[in-house]
């Protein structure tokens, strides 16, 4: 699935402290590690997460099978290393000859919150859970593969070991396992609270957790504010912090503040010009990171005007992509024009030049595309996130000049994941990646028909049949060959903007001491 900035939440129990400043409050008590963010998140089911903001957040109080490495990164502090798998709930593992089975030995000692052991049963039901509910989790969890499910049987062998049949090989299948979609939920508090229901999200789990991690979750207010703090009977490694307060703060002034003063220990989602404002500032570090994360807009393609390709190639020619790069990210992103973002390998830089930039040719192209002008076109943004609120004015104000009148849809985390994964808008905007780093994986929800995970609604038959050849295939010359000819394709179909590659920035007060970044944050690794 998609990493994407994505409630009616209900309020879990539990009051925050508060640190007044005239920003406003950063929620949390002193000896807490005070994270901040722009942008909150819209479930708590790893089950149906789809977003980085809710994935980041949830998978703290999650235990998995398996979970990434870390390695060294910029200015002292590390960075996940996505190349590597270590165990986490599992002890070991052993894969067949074949490729297609994969038995799991656990580790003894773990427990879920209420007492109950995170058992061999307990991951079956998990991931059972996950491929049954058929939310985002089942695409992240099968490596993309659902037509047919890759996964055939979960199955218990003794309480300490279960055996993953598969029906074909996947070389991904154990960071797979690593993901939040693996995540270890308790059977019985699940059943007792609405259960599994095909294809359908779980309330209770929308809005609550059932910690097997090393986290619990003290108190949780749905796009406001939430407080975690160590589990006293984890097993595994202890979190690096006691106690984390988030604040999920949509007023950019009172996110810039609180990270300018040090209110804020780390500081999220910031503008891209709010950052270059911290830069000398006493107290702080900005440390910019690489990640294949990409602002874009997504162009529906079965929905007009973007089901004609001329269009959807005079838009592409209709963005000032040198002066987004230095007034939106202010030097904080690479452009390119293609369906492999640099960071990710595979990459050809020789055949993914960015679009130039030419209103003249815009209008040729409008012209010839049959499109009557002028045209309504509208695009929903997110609540709190600031990029894309910049993003949208500038193609507002410059699309004018064309007769496009582009209209601002502006919504809340719920309702942007609701009406997005619902195919409900006429485009939309997104910091949106892989959550697997591997291009068979990015382009089997990103660039195959018939997926509903495929917001741009791309479809090309041929790409499907070359995307299937590619995640079959071990040979790097091949595999390369491939992506290019992809490449090539879809350059020539336009499915969407690419406004740049993503470096993020995060904002450290001098008083944390421990950070490792992740695309998909993990707190475990973050103190002061």
């Amino acid at each position: 699935m998609r990493i994407g900035n994505i409630g009616k939440l209900s309020l879990v129990a539990g009051l925050l402290s508060s640190l007044t400043m005239v920003a406003g409050p950063a929620l949390g008590q002193d000896s807490d590690l005070v994270v901040n963010s722009a942008v909150a998140p819209s479930t708590l089911d790893p089950a149906w997460a789809c977003g980085l903001q809710e994935i980041s957040f949830l998978q703290n109080f999650y235990v998995r099978l398996t979970q990434y490495g870390t390695a060294e990164g910029p200015e002292g502090t590390r960075v996940v290393d996505y190349s590597t798998v270590e165990p986490y709930l599992a002890d070991s593992w052993e894969v067949s000859d074949d490729g297609l089975v994969y038995t799991f030995h656990l580790k003894e000692g773990y427990t879920f919150e209420s007492g109950a052991p995170v058992d061999a049963e307990a991951v079956r039901y998990s991931l059972q859970r996950v491929l049954d509910m058929a939310g985002c989790g089942r695409f992240f969890l099968t490596d993309g593969h659902i037509d047919p499910v890759i996964i055939d049987a979960i199955e218990v062998v003794d309480p300490l070991t279960l055996t993953i049949t598969l029906n074909k090989p996947n070389g991904n299948m154990l960071g797979d396992l690593a993901t939040h979609a693996a995540s270890i939920v308790d059977p019985s508090v699940v059943e007792a609270n609405g259960g599994v229901v095909a294809g359908q999200p779980n309330e209770f789990m929308a809005a609550n957790v059932t910690e097997s991690g090393p986290f619990l979750l003290e108190s949780y207010s749905a796009n406001q504010s939430a407080r975690m703090v160590a589990n006293p009977e984890f097993v595994g490694e202890a979190p690096a912090s006691d106690a984390i307060s988030v604040n999920w703060i949509t007023a950019a002034p009172t996110l810039l503040l609180q990270a300018r003063t040090g209110q804020a220990d780390i500081t999220f989602g910031l503008a891209k010009q709010a950052v270059t404002t911290l830069a000398d500032n006493p107290g702080t570090r900005t440390i910019a990171y690489t990640s294949p994360f990409v602002q874009q807009m997504m162009l529906p393609n079965t929905k007009a005007p973007w089901d004609n390709v001329l269009f959807r190639e005079a838009v592409a020619h209709a963005v000032p992509y040198e002066d987004i790069v230095e007034r939106v990210a202010y030097g904080y992103g690479t452009l390119y024009y293609g369906p492999i973002p640099p960071s990710l390998p595979g990459y050809n830089a020789e055949l993914s030049q960015p679009i130039p930039f030419d209103l003249d040719r815009a209008r040729e192209l409008i012209t010839e595309s049959g499109v009557a002008t002028p045209v309504d076109i509208e695009v929903m943004i997110q609540e709190g996130d600031a990029t894309q609120q910049q993003l949208a004015t500038i193609l507002q104000s410059t699309w004018a000049d064309l007769g496009i009148n582009l209209n601002i849809r502006v919504a809340p985390a719920a309702e942007f994941q609701d009406l997005s994964q619902g195919h409900q808008v006429q485009s939309l905007m997104r910091l949106d990646g892989p959550g697997v780093f591997e291009v068979g994986y990015y382009w089997g929800y990103d660039a195959v028909c018939d997926n509903s995970n495929n917001l741009t609604e791309y479809c090309n038959p041929e790409v499907d049949e070359l995307v299937d050849q590619l995640r079959a295939s071990s040979d790097e010359a091949e595999r390369q060959a491939i992506m290019d000819q992809v490449t090539e394709i879809w350059r020539s179909e336009y499915p969407k903007i690419l406004f740049f590659e993503d470096q993020p920035v995060v904002v450290l007060s001098d008083a944390v001491t421990e950070f490792t970044f992740s695309p998909l944050p993990d707190y475990r690794y973050w103190a002061k």
